[in-house]
């Protein structure tokens, strides 16, 4: 597992906060300011009941601050504040580009351990679910307040951003759940570290096979990959570390609410044929009485 980050914690919990009525913590929620606050004036804001507004934490060059106690409910995401957790990059805005976001690389990191630390001690997988209108459905995970309004339901907010690097963000959440492939995961390595080892083998290499292979192996994970994206849906090529397969939304959804993939769709199709044929087998049945 990834070694914790380099951090100051502050305590500046205040009352902007209600208990969580029985339920517990199941999802991470990600937060732009939409200002140019420190960590430590943000929090003083949201300490003022009156501004109606909190976060668990508040977090900007690498100084983290406590606002709300995780055990209850912050101001932050309308009817999910019961059951989630919620971080917020002070000084940050949802116009971030993805350079911009990756400016500020420590925080990312910071936020990535904070989340795998309370996922733990609430129970609950800290797999990351998307950001910036792309998502999976969970019933518990990491993602952005744009995931409450675009897929729980609730509210018009599209934080993050479509520049936030969720590829990253993601990176990091595995290496500290110590999920990540380096800490023994069972994600198959790329086709440049294969190649790379490939083309280092200690052996003679006349006739350039080694370098052959490597450019076969590349192939190889190239088709594989788009293979992959038409069977479970744009993107999941692109899904490591623990990433559900997205599924293609023209082929409609699962009872848990994902998008089917090509299997699923196929799946449902056959069951369809099978009842219609089932009712056809009837109403014969019944014409020949």
């Amino acid at each position: 597992m990834a070694n914790a980050p380099s951090y100051t914690e502050i305590d500046r919990m205040g009352n902007s906060r209600n208990g969580r009525g029985g339920q517990k913590p199941r999802y991470f929620f990600l937060h732009t300011e939409e200002g140019n606050s420190s960590a430590e004036s943000l929090a003083a804001y949201l300490n003022n009941p009156a501004h109606d507004a909190s976060y668990h934490y508040t977090l900007r060059d690498g100084v983290l601050v406590d606002v709300v106690d995780t055990d209850y409910a912050s101001w932050s995401v309308l009817s999910a504040n019961p059951y989630s957790i919620n971080l917020c990059f002070a000084g940050s805005r949802a116009s971030f580009t993805r350079e911009q976001w990756l400016a500020r690389d420590n925080d990312l990191r910071i936020a990535a351990y904070i989340a795998v630390q309370d996922a733990r001690k609430y129970g609950f997988t800290p797999v990351w679910l998307g950001s910036g209108g792309r998502y999976n459905r969970a019933s518990a995970g990491v993602s952005d307040h744009q995931y409450v309004t675009q897929v729980i339901g609730d509210g018009t907010h599209t934080d993050v951003g479509p520049g936030f690097p969720g590829d990253v963000f993601s990176r990091y959440l595995a290496e500290y759940a110590g999920t990540a492939p380096d800490d023994g995961g069972d994600d198959m390595p790329s086709a440049d570290e294969i190649a790379k080892a490939v083309w280092s083998a200690p052996v003679a290499k006349p006739d350039g096979k080694s370098e052959q292979a490597g450019i076969l192996l590349g192939w190889t994970d190239k088709h594989a990959a788009d293979q992959l994206d038409q069977s479970a849906g744009p993107g999941s090529k692109d899904q490591r570390g623990g990433l559900a397969p997205t599924g293609w939304p023209q082929l409609g959804q699962n009872p848990d609410g994902s998008n089917r993939s090509l299997v699923d769709g196929v799946a449902a199709v056959l069951s369809g044929l099978a009842a219609l044929n089932a009712r056809l087998d009837a109403i014969e049945g019944k014409d020949k009485e």
